[in-house]
């Protein structure tokens, strides 16, 4: 015997919202830009003016958080290093020295990196990570990138489109 349910619209127990589902993808956020920019601070992470201000709808919840940028460093031997920064303290508006906040990783070369052989060497790059905020307080992605070693690094080279996108997951 096969057995079909229909229904129109699912809600919660208190019919208040819709159902939290373990697993599933519960909404869908996406930030564009195609401004460039450029830095030349080793020391420091800019912010590529990409972010999400996002609240998790459980403190269980994860994000899958991926970004894609055209990247271009202006001199042989340099890197370009991008990361991701959460709940920074400083301005997420483009080209801001970031402060405060914690980074996904704290690795020398970021979450993505590309090793500039050519001064006139663009390349994309891309991360993503599963990340577990613990709360229900609005929690802050900004995409950011520096130089490495040598030279002047732009993100978004020729006005390219580059984009930030969080998938929130019941946990």
């Amino acid at each position: 015997m096969t057995s079909i349910l229909k229904v129109d619209n699912l809600q919660d127990a208190s019919g208040s919202g819709t159902p939290y589902i373990k697993g599933a993808v519960l909404d869908v956020y996406q930030h564009t830009s195609s401004t460039q920019t450029s830095g030349n601070s080793t020391a420091n992470y800019n912010s590529t003016g990409l972010f999400l201000t996002l609240t998790p709808k459980s403190s269980a919840s994860k994000f899958l958080v991926t970004f894609h940028g055209a990247v271009h460093g202006n001199t042989a031997d340099g890197y370009v290093v991008a990361n991701i920064v959460v709940n920074p303290t400083s301005s997420t508006d483009i080209n801001t020295v970031m402060t405060g906040g914690t980074l996904i990783t704290d690795q020398t070369y970021g979450m993505a990196h590309i090793n500039i052989v050519s001064s006139v060497y663009v390349s994309q790059l891309s991360a993503s990570i599963l990340h577990s905020p613990n709360t229900t307080s609005p929690v802050t992605y900004n995409v950011v990138f520096k130089r490495a070693v040598r030279g002047v690094t732009f993100w978004s080279i020729n006005n390219t489109l580059t984009t930030l996108t969080a998938m929130e997951i019941g946990g």
